[in-house]
């Protein structure tokens, strides 16, 4: 596992590190290769490769393993958490703390010790016609008051966004591609540090309620072009049609996925390039070019 395709899970590993108290400025992370540990600082993740504890070691901490394999024949004094790839506990072997399996494949010798072993198991999702429509008219009244709300009192926003997407979709996806994935990386960094955790989660919600955002502005644009004199609901008649359109792209396999992204970065770029709306967005022209 490279350390980008390792984020999103080295993400949730910080998250229950500071939960749990622990130190992640003490935390070190393999992600290839063999790996023989007989100590640990204090939190060790297992991103790929292969890491051993070895028959005759006796390491104290905590071990995370989101990829690769994690062999264990000695002792470990602490807690062991399977999050993806695989991991194997020898007979003999010996963790104290307790074994955590929440995906992955496990294998626990007959003749280990374990303190406890807790398997998590995902509820398996409902995929009824009322749960579907009510998160569908959760995300509509969600998003529709907001519309309704923005362009009855600053029409002036949804028309500037709306303007840089219409006109100008090519550099609003650039921007918006570039822009998110940099957000991410570096919000993702700023995990990292304790003491940045809590920056970190606020900015990803504030770059998914960009998303949101622009969301809302494609749904403006259909709306206005509805024969519908009233803004207000053209607006929210707009929206609704705009998240049918995307529930129905969703069940296209691939394609259906690929447009469903394009629209998040057009729109995410649409905002940053007309600052949420407040600025008109023209693109960069040179004096005297062709």
């Amino acid at each position: 596992m490279s350390p980008t395709e390792a984020i999103p899970l080295l993400i949730v590993v910080l998250l229950m590190i500071s939960i749990g108290g622990g130190d992640v400025q003490e935390m070190s992370v393999s992600f290839q290769g063999d790996n023989d540990i007989d100590s640990l600082a204090d939190v060790h993740v297992v991103a790929g490769g292969t890491t051993t504890v070895s028959e005759d070691a006796t390491v104290s901490g905590d071990i995370y393993v989101i990829g690769g394999t994690a062999d264990i024949d000695g002792t470990v004094d602490g807690d062991v958490t399977l999050l993806n790839g695989n991991l194997s506990v020898q007979n003999g072997a010996t963790v104290t703390g307790t074994l955590q399996t929440y995906s992955g494949s496990a294998d626990v010798g007959s003749e280990a010790s374990v303190g406890h072993i807790s398997q998590f198991k995902a509820p398996t999702p409902s995929s009824s016609p009322a749960q579907q429509i009510g998160g569908f008219l959760l995300q509509f009244l969600v998003l529709g008051a907001f519309g309704w709300w923005l362009v009855t009192r600053h029409p002036i926003l949804f028309e500037n966004v709306g303007a840089a997407i219409t006109e100008h979709a090519l550099v609003s996806s650039v921007v918006g591609s570039l822009g998110a994935t940099t957000l991410l990386v570096l919000f993702v960094y700023m995990a990292f540090t304790l003491i940045l955790l809590p920056v970190a989660i606020v900015g990803l919600i504030a770059e998914f309620l960009v998303v949101l955002y622009g969301q809302a502005v494609f749904g403006y644009l259909i709306g206005a072009r509805l024969p519908i004199e009233r803004d207000g609901v053209a607006t929210i008649v707009g929206i609704a049609s705009f998240l049918l359109v995307l529930e129905l792209l969703g069940l296209v396999p691939y394609l259906g996925g690929i447009a469903q992204l394009t629209v998040a970065v057009v729109g995410f770029g649409a905002v940053l390039n007309t600052y949420f709306g407040l600025q008109r967005f023209e693109p960069v022209t040179i004096p005297g070019g062709i």
